[in-house]
């Protein structure tokens, strides 16, 4: 067999050519040296350099591949993942109280009527609505008083004339008693004159009959004047009613209180039949709900109760037992029992509510309600945490919610799964898993 390069070989430099056919020749399996038929300008010297480029590029290649540690594919090693920060509470004892849970809807405690006390009136204004506040006093409603206003001017004329005729039978009175005395002084004259003869005993009789009629005449002046007095008193008496009546075109509230209802409208005329508001007398409320009968023995009239309401979550109150009404229904077997209700400006009239009547407490453990997690198949879980500060999950068991006071969250009571003192992830637990290890931020 001859050289295939044989006279289209191309001169080359030390070492490189040589070193590269190497290469080639390495990694170029089963090429073989044996002369083949011409290939046209694929053939020969061109042939050559086009394998020399090509197994360059492969060298190149592959120590490229060595250097990144044999594989492309191999991925850096994974870093730490950061520990989760959370809030960390100890399991603890707890009060729970024992309740019987209840609805019903608020009402008014005492609801006062308005009505006004003068018919006949238009109504000029209408001060307040419903749901304003009022206090003692305060004006409701304005009537128009114009009528009365001119009743009450003409009063105080006829007083005035009343008064004028007291002094003109004043002045009656003085004449008639100086006419009186005149005739007491006469008859006095005219009985000693009679005595000596002087006159007729039919002259004295005349005297003495004038005498006693001017008695008479001052006791009808007296009369008279008793009369004219008695008239002021009564125009003096109308006046100070159609005063009175004109201070009654302002209707006042007669309580503290919260307008509930309102009718009044202006121009309508006023009816002491017709009401104008209803008044929630000292914003006081209460809630009527309804207890199985089987359940009355374990309520007692003062028994405390949490009232909460499904469409508001802000109404957190406590009121109490006030009274539990003495029929219960004979078709349903219920009660109705009354709760009085504390000052709130979130309640109205009309409410539903929830109610949770405590009838006794019993001791407990419990957690914040955050840290138990429902799970689909109907348990609970929470995450305890260890010495190391990585967490375990605890399948527990639970009872009765506590409400949240101003002062402390939710909690749950925890029947199973835990003991006192025991640490465990109380805010941040739904973003952990078995193991997991955990930042504990102070609250």
């Amino acid at each position: 067999m001859s050289d295939s390069t044989g006279s289209n070989a191309l001169p080359s430099e030390p070492g490189s050519l040589d070193s590269s056919k190497s290469q080639v020749s390495e990694i170029s399996d089963g090429i073989s040296t044996e002369p083949r038929p011409s290939q046209g300008w694929l053939s020969g010297g061109p042939a050559l350099l086009i394998g020399l480029g090509l197994g360059l590029a492969i060298a190149f290649i592959g120590t490229r591949f060595m250097a990144s540690g044999g594989s492309e594919s191999q991925e850096p090693p994974a870093a730490t993942a950061a520990a989760q920060s959370v809030s960390v509470e100890s399991v603890q004892s707890a009060t729970i109280d024992q309740t019987i849970d209840a609805t019903g809807t608020v009402e008014a405690f005492d609801l006062l009527t308005i009505t006004p006390e003068i018919s006949g009136l238009e109504i000029r204004s209408v001060l307040v609505r419903e749901g304003d506040s009022v206090s003692g006093g305060q004006p409701l409603v304005v009537l128009d008083g114009t009528i009365l206003e001119a009743q009450i001017r003409e009063a105080e004329a006829q007083i005035a004339s009343a008064e004028a005729q007291v002094r003109q039978r004043q002045a009656s009175l003085a004449q008639a008693i100086a006419s009186s005395n005149e005739a007491d002084a006469n008859l006095t004259r005219y009985s000693s004159l009679a005595d000596r003869g002087a006159i007729s005993q039919e002259e004295l009789d005349s005297r003495s009959t004038e005498a006693i009629t001017t008695q008479e005449s001052v006791g009808l002046a007296r009369a008279n004047i008793e009369s004219a007095r008695a008239n002021v008193a009564s125009e003096q008496a109308n006046l100070e009613r159609l005063r009175a009546q004109l201070n009654k075109t302002i209707i006042r509230a007669p309580v503290a209180g919260t307008i509930a209802e309102s009718s009044a409208t202006v121009g309508d005329v006023s009816s002491n039949l017709n009401e104008l508001f209803r008044i929630i007398q000292s914003d006081q409320l209460e809630l009527a709900v309804e207890v199985p009968q089987t359940q009355l023995s374990q309520i007692a009239v003062g028994a405390p109760v949490k009232i909460t309401a499904s469409a508001d979550e802000r109404i957190q109150l406590e009121g109490s037992i006030r009274q539990i009404n003495p029929l219960v229904d004979a078709d349903t077997r219920i009660a109705t029992v009354v709760i009085s209700l504390p000052n709130s400006p979130l309640l109205r009239p009309g409410m539903f509510l929830n109610a949770s009547i405590v009838t006794g407490s019993r001791q407990g453990l419990a957690v914040p309600a955050e840290a138990v997690l429902p799970q689909p198949d109907g348990t609970y879980q929470v995450y305890s945490v260890n010495a190391d500060e990585t967490v375990t999950v605890q399948t527990v068991a639970i009872g009765d919610r506590i409400s949240a006071t101003p002062t402390q969250p939710a909690r749950i009571e925890i029947t199973q799964g835990l003991e006192s003192g025991t640490r465990v992830v109380s805010q941040g637990a739904s973003y952990l898993t078995e193991g997991d290890r955990i930042n504990i931020v102070e609250d």
